[in-house]
């Protein structure tokens, strides 16, 4: 029977399956272009979604660190491995500071809203941004295109593998409802066995052509599916193998941790980055928190449960462990992972090696920290040169020396003050700049007839310091001049500097000083060294010439009367009164010189007995008829003098004056207010008698406690409290035990005897003994002789003594005479350096007395100047001894070393004293020389200053 076509079963199925299959062919491409669609914009989200995390964390840190030019480096970097069309990285101001791909001056298109578009609208290009925030701090933002390519790309692959897998999979069914429809009888249960057996299998195998008909074609339907199925599984397995390389070569490592904590996957290139494999971190509990080291582990677990719990993104960083033990710094970044529905998958996480940008980062840091300690300590040195440059212009400025720089061009750079003083330039005048010539030329002090040109050829040849040029200037006063180079650091010379020196004072007060050096103080006669000098010189030409000199040797009777009851004042008033008489009777050619205390002397050149016996009677009779008055008291003066000449009494300078000294005595020793001729046969008199008598008088003292000591205060000028005490020997008379000799009286007979170097041992021994018996007195200055000198083992007595006795050095002072020690210089200064080494106090005694010692002056390191009393005496009303006085205290100060004033007896001398810069006084005016005196009970004990007539 036949049946139409169109009515049989077997088109009517077909028919059936073919609608059915087409309705719902056309569902699923509804649903499947549906689901294409999210999946492109879910692949889109993500990967831009990487990309800016990605980016945010590199370009965040590179711009937290200030790396400007990191971050614009990065662009590149970051553009052509995610095929973005352009990069654009703004600045927290709005300023492009780097872009690629991308004209920095077009206007950039505005961002396009995540998760709002679909796939039919997307555009060629998304365009995208990302605020760059990092620790509550805007850095600014970048802008970037995504370009949609390859979404399409991949969309148009996955439809046309559904499409083609739903065509087979609709004409397997059809194949199968049509074989089954038409292989409704013979071979169709085979068929289905086959296809039950190879459903057992993982991939089904072929089946057998063995059937005819329908069957057979269905089973060729069949193994043409399964052929078309592994292809397809094929390709999914190329697929995976591609991913797969991709997750396992990234730069890092690929993690998915499922919600529970678990590692569910993570790539191969776990083993490059950590050493671990695969399934090593399956079995970790907590990944990566075994990969921390011990300290961090604890802070890794909690970003992880804290990232699972609240299911956001986390980033961090921490130290981590190798296998081998190594440790490196690893970032971790994290980020929740949802499905379709929105279920939470876990999280997904990547791991970066970061050690490499960790260690930029503390070079970077240490490097900015050095740069930042580098500018400070360039600020310091600034500052510093600033204030050196401040306290050099206050330096300059209250310097009493004019100084002037010039440059090359001998233009004025820098000038002082005192520069515009000394030139009398007025200060309203603007100098810096204008050439020196100029400013020279207009200045009103310059010197007459100064010469400019020539003033300029010395500074254009003045490559090294000039000598020093003496200038006197229009209104008198006397400039030193010197030129001195200016050089740089490297050598090279960049000007000048002129120092001006004002020297009027010094001029003539030099001038002064010489004249003081051969003259005596307070008389202006030649002093006891200009005496010398022109004894031996008129000696040579005496021999030369074979003539005769005499020498006239005087002093007053009973000076010492006059001292004692009138004072000192009274005495140097006579002395000078005595200088001019006498001075009226000398000639030209003649030597008239004051050789201390009331002692004179007179060197008469070609002279015979008669002529000296002449000028001898009118000397004896110019002081006898000299008026002398004390207040209403009239004194009757005279003088003893005794006459020597060369060659008849002596060969030498020594034996000359020592014989008109014994000549002179035997005048005292004839009646006083008389002269004497030296006769050798008198010479062994009552005077010899008299000093045998005196050494005995000497000897029997030393032996029998016949010597006592006075103490004087010394004190300081400004508050006249006590500095220490002068210890004076004096010496029982032994015919009244009861009445103290003063020393004038015994210690030149001392001195001549070699006694003076036994009463310096007793001095020295006595005081030391009382500084060691209490440790609160004050301390002590002992006077030794110039005799003391000769003794070498002196300096190690004193020494011995206070180790003995455990006293501290500092507490004796030791006095030297000026005279003495400048007689013999380099015993003087042996001797002074081994008392220095004792630890004692060294004081230059009587200075001034022999001023030509000044030049030696630095030899001798004493540390104290007693000033000598002749310059102290009159000093208010003395001039000259003004001008000596102040430069001898200005010269010590300059030295450093102090000053002591003696006879001082009156307030004014005190005041001037002060004024002057003398740091310690003593006299009359303070206290006078006692045995109890009150310092030594009282060790902060004050001067309460009086004048002597009242002491």
């Amino acid at each position: 029977m036949h049946i139409p076509l169109l009515q049989t079963l077997r088109v009517r199925l077909t028919l059936l399956v073919l609608l059915v299959h087409g309705i719902c062919l056309g569902i699923l491409s509804a649903n499947m272009d549906t689901a294409v669609d999210r999946f492109a914009v879910r692949l889109t989200e993500a990967r831009i979604g990487d990309m800016s995390r990605l980016m945010l964390a590199s370009f965040g840190q590179a711009l937290e660190a200030g790396e400007t030019r990191r971050a614009i480096e990065l662009l590149d970097e970051f553009r052509e491995p995610q095929s973005l069309d352009y990069l654009v990285l703004i600045d927290e101001r709005e300023v492009v500071i780097g872009a690629r791909g991308w004209d920095r001056d077009a206007k950039l298109p505005a961002p396009d809203p995540a998760g709002t578009f679909m796939r039919e609208h997307l555009p060629p290009t998304l365009n995208m941004a990302i605020q760059l925030n990092r620790n509550g701090i805007h850095y600014g933002q970048l802008r970037f295109g995504v370009s949609t390519d390859f979404i399409e790309d991949l969309t148009h692959q996955t439809i046309s593998n559904l499409i083609w897998l739903n065509v087979g999979v609709s004409a397997l069914i059809l194949s199968m409802i049509i074989g089954s429809v038409f292989w409704f009888g013979r071979g169709l249960h085979q068929v289905m066995d086959a296809a039950e057996d190879a459903s057992v299998h993982d991939l089904p195998p072929l089946l057998p052509a063995e059937w005819r008909g329908e069957p057979a074609a269905l089973v060729n339907l069949i193994n043409r599916l399964i052929g078309r199925i592994r292809g397809e599984r094929q390709a999914v397995a190329a697929a995976a193998d591609r991913l797969k390389v991709i997750a396992d070569y990234t730069f890092g490592v690929e993690v998915w941790i499922n919600p529970d904590g678990r590692l569910a996957w993570i790539s191969e290139s776990i083993a490059r980055l950590a050493g671990y494999t695969v399934n090593e971190c399956m079995d970790m509990r907590d990944f990566p928190a075994p990969l921390a080291t011990l300290d961090e582990r604890s802070h890794v677990q909690d970003r992880l449960r804290e990232a699972l719990s609240m299911r956001e993104t986390q980033d961090m960083e921490f130290r981590a462990n190798r296998r081998d033990g190594r440790s490196f710094w690893a970032t971790f970044s994290l980020r929740p992972v949802f499905d379709a529905e929105g279920q939470f998958l876990g999280l997904r996480a990547s791991i970066h090696d970061s050690s490499r940008l960790k260690e930029d980062s503390l070079v970077l840091k240490k490097a900015v920290f050095e740069a930042q300690q580098a500018q400070a300590l360039a600020q310091t040195y600034v500052l510093r040169a600033e204030t050196e440059r401040s306290r050099l212009s206050a330096l300059l400025s209250a310097m009493r020396f004019g100084v002037l720089f010039v440059d090359l061009n001998n233009n004025v750079v820098f000038h002082n003050p005192a520069f515009n003083t000394l030139w009398l330039i007025d200060d309203a005048q603007n100098v810096s700049g204008r050439p020196i010539g100029q400013v020279l030329q207009v200045s009103l002090n310059r010197p007459p007839n100064y010469d400019i040109s020539a003033h300029l050829d010395l500074v254009g040849r003045g490559n090294e310091a000039a000598g020093v040029e003496r200038l006197v200037m229009n209104d008198g006063r006397i400039i030193h001049q010197q030129l001195f180079p200016v050089r740089d650091e490297a050598g090279a010379l960049t000007g000048h500097m002129w120092v001006y020196e004002d020297v009027t004072q010094e001029h003539y007060l030099n001038e002064r000083m010489m004249f003081l050096a051969e003259r005596d103080a307070l008389t202006g006669l030649y002093n006891r060294h200009a005496f010398q000098e022109q004894l031996g010189r008129m000696l040579v030409d005496a021999e030369r010439a074979n003539e005769s000199l005499a020498v006239l040797y005087f002093d007053l009777d009973e000076f010492k009367y006059v001292n004692d009851t009138f004072g000192h004042g009274a005495g140097d008033s006579l002395l000078k009164l005595v200088a001019r008489e006498i001075s009226s009777q000398v000639r030209r050619n003649e030597v008239f010189a004051r050789l201390g205390g009331d002692e004179f002397a007179i060197l008469v050149p070609g002279c015979n007995q008669q002529e000296a016996s002449y000028l001898a009677g009118r000397v004896v009779a110019a002081v006898q008829s000299i008026p002398f008055a004390v207040g209403q008291q009239s004194l009757r003066l005279s003088s003893s003098l005794g006459i020597a000449l060369y060659p008849f009494h002596a060969e030498s300078a020594e034996e000359l004056v020592a014989h008109a000294d014994t000549a002179m005595y035997q005048a005292k020793a004839a009646g006083k207010s008389t002269w004497r001729m030296y006769k050798p046969e008198q010479d062994t008199s009552r005077e010899a008698v008299n000093r045998l008598t005196w050494n005995e008088k000497i000897q029997q003292a030393l032996a029998n406690e016949g010597l006592v000591l006075h103490f004087q205060g010394i004190y300081h000028a400004e508050d006249c409290s006590l500095a220490h005490l002068e210890a004076l020997v004096r010496m029982r008379d032994p015919d009244n035990p009861d009445a103290i000799i003063p020393p004038g009286q015994f210690i030149l007979h001392a001195e001549r005897s070699g006694k003076i170097v036994e009463i310096d041992r007793w001095v020295v021994a006595t005081v030391v003994r009382m500084l060691a018996q209490s440790a609160d007195l004050p301390s002590i200055a002992v006077n030794i002789s110039g005799r003391s000198f000769d003794e070498s083992t002196f300096p190690d007595f004193i020494s011995d003594l206070l180790h003995t006795h455990g006293v501290e050095p500092s507490r004796l002072m030791v006095e030297l005479t000026e005279t003495a020690a400048v007689s013999d210089m380099r015993d003087a200064q042996r001797f002074i350096e081994a008392l220095r080494a004792t630890g004692c106090t060294v004081c230059l005694d009587d200075f001034g007395a022999g001023f030509s010692s000044f030049a030696y002056l630095k030899h001798l390191k004493a540390k104290v100047l007693k000033i000598d009393g002749l310059f102290i005496r009159d000093l208010p009303r003395d001039v000259d001894s003004q001008i000596f006085v102040n430069g001898m205290a200005r010269m010590a100060r300059d030295m450093g070393k102090e000053t002591v004033a003696e006879f001082v007896e009156d307030a004014e001398t005190l005041r001037m004293l002060v004024e002057m810069g003398v740091d310690m006084v003593q006299g009359f005016y303070l206290d006078r020389p006692q045995a109890a005196h009150p310092a030594l009970t009282q060790p902060k004990y004050h001067a309460t200053p009086k004048p002597p007539a009242a002491a």
